[in-house]
């Protein structure tokens, strides 16, 4: 049988968050599946106290890159004075490389590679602590004759969605590719990702091939930077015809990516846009989306579905 685990990096300021999903992956999964969080060491000991078999927490630290420092407290400290430049509050330092430092939204992805390229299981699901399971999530879901799914929407990626126009660049000078060419490109990021370490450790050697240097070196150097459109586009550039084989255009989680709060009037049209395939909810944590929205959502999907 193939093995999954459930990795989420995570801080205290989604402690509530995370503790929602982590009651919804010991509903939804199978008994056997583990549930990784990693987080800042400030944090560690606020995660601990989740009293869970099925929990393993670890210190940013465990998963930081060689030569890399983990800088939580004084990112946090600096965060309570808004006269300290944005430059400044760092997640992290790369002892070998020290500017840019390294900002918490490019270490959490750091710490993704990191985790994944270190595992000895067979498929790694990447879910964000704002991400509540409603239906079964089963290993069979994510293998297809022993392929780890690829979540793959072609054409998904316009002139519109300038952030993931830069990921797209990005990623392909990172492993050696021309610039993409085309006014559309394949979207690779969701709510529920899978990856499978081989790949991706495949993915971070050709990284290493092109620059010379140590993977995590090159990528925390960079500003604008999205761990799924790499690994999705190594893939699809460098993949054999096996690994190809399993991709699918549906993120299996219903999002809300709006910045503005759901509210009671827009639940209805949410929930009824929600698809018999998907697995979660998303209600991204920014939105300032109310609790009880959330749980209103939550609870009407799980009682149709």
């Amino acid at each position: 049988m193939s093995s999954i685990v459930i990795l989420t990096p995570s801080y205290r300021m989604d402690l509530e968050r995370f503790k929602r999903l982590h009651d919804s992956v010991l509903r939804f999964t199978e008994p056997g599946v583990i549930h990784h969080a990693i987080v800042p060491r400030r944090d560690l000991a606020l995660f601990q106290r989740i009293e869970s078999p099925r929990l393993r927490v670890w210190a940013e630290s465990d998963y930081l890159p060689q030569g890399f420092k983990a800088t939580d407290r004084f990112s946090a400290t600096a965060a309570k004075f808004p006269f300290i430049p944005s430059t400044l509050r760092c997640s992290a330092i790369n002892l070998k490389r020290p500017w840019p430092p390294v900002r918490g939204w490019v270490l959490q992805q750091l710490l993704k590679l990191s985790f994944c390229s270190d595992s000895v299981d067979e498929a790694v699901i990447i879910i964000d602590s704002d991400v509540i399971l409603v239906r079964m999530l089963s290993a069979e879901q994510f293998f297809r004759m022993g392929v780890v799914r690829l979540y793959e929407n072609p054409y998904a990626i316009d002139g519109a969605m300038r952030r993931h126009v830069i990921w797209t660049k990005t990623a392909h000078r990172l492993l050696g590719l021309p610039e993409p060419a085309g006014e559309t490109h394949s979207d690779y990021v969701g709510g529920i990702i899978s990856w499978d370490p081989e790949v991706l450790r495949k993915c971070l050697t050709r990284i290493e091939e092109v620059f010379g240097g140590s993977w995590a070196s090159v990528i925390a150097a960079e500003l604008h930077f999205s761990e799924f459109i790499l690994y999705g586009t190594y893939i699809r550039h460098f993949g054999t015809d096996r690994e190809r084989s399993f991709s699918e255009n549906r993120t299996l989680c219903h999002s809300y990516w709006n910045y503005e709060p759901l509210d009671e009037s827009g639940v209805l049209d949410f929930v009824g846009a929600f698809d018999v395939r998907d697995l979660a909810v998303h209600i991204q944590s920014n939105s300032g989306t109310s609790d009880l929205i959330v749980d209103q959502v939550v609870a009407s999907l799980r009682g149709n579905y």
